[in-house]
């Protein structure tokens, strides 16, 4: 990730040849929201950041003639000096370009920057994690992989956690994509597998609310 990664679209530079008067309306809403704005020729070209100490001067000053020194970043800079000068308190960084280091292309704000730092990491899928038990000698893990499939799902994990002794209750623990644990609990039910837990309830599953799901999916199917 470079500099230009970081750019905001949301800032737009002024030309130098305009006046206080002509631009104290933008210059006011964006020192409030965000901060300075950077200060452009005709040719495209950095002169500086017109920043709130120039709300102060005359209305028919131009802005070329207030604009600060603010140093630009060059667009191939990396990443992490542009955070460093953020951290040091700077709010928006203009970005010139490489070859000749004056011309603007654009300029990082907080707001860019954040967006562009959260792109680095990759969001997660939502996920459901089920405690599923069955009887002994009829576990099968072919046989939750489809009942996870037949939800619209995937599995993601499986780990056997107890039941590995003879005529012992064979639990299982199970890590699904999906944000609705229980249409995943219904399939593995038509399966033969009660799920006895589930991330995010308060614990273990009434038994009762239990046999009468097995029930009515056992008549709906019939």
């Amino acid at each position: 990730m470079t500099a230009k990664d970081a750019i905001s679209s949301q800032i737009e530079a002024l030309n130098g040849e305009m006046t206080i008067g002509e631009s104290i309306d933008r210059l006011c809403i964006a020192v409030e929201r965000r901060g300075p704005l950077p200060v452009v020729d005709d040719s495209g070209r950095y002169l500086g950041m017109a920043d709130a100490s120039a709300l102060g001067a005359p209305r028919g000053s131009q802005l070329g003639n207030l604009a600060n020194g603010t140093r630009p970043m060059s667009a191939s800079s990396p990443v992490s000096l542009l955070l460093e000068r953020m951290a040091a308190g700077e709010t928006v960084i203009p970005i010139v370009d490489d070859v000749s280091y004056e011309m603007y292309i654009g300029a990082a704000d907080r707001e860019s920057a954040m967006r562009m730092a959260a792109s680095l990491f990759p969001q997660l899928d939502d996920y459901t994690e089920l405690t599923v038990v069955c009887p002994s000698g009829e576990y099968s893990a072919s046989a939750i992989a489809h009942a996870v499939e037949d939800a619209d799902a995937h599995l993601l994990n499986l780990n056997v956690v107890a039941g590995t002794q003879p005529n012992s209750p064979t639990t299982v623990i199970l890590r699904v994509n999906h944000s609705r644990g229980d249409s995943v609990a219904r399939s593995l039910a038509r399966y033969g597998y009660d799920t006895v837990e589930m991330a995010g309830t308060p614990g273990l599953l009434n038994a009762d609310m239990i046999e009468r799901v097995n029930s009515l999916l056992h008549y709906l199917e019939v």
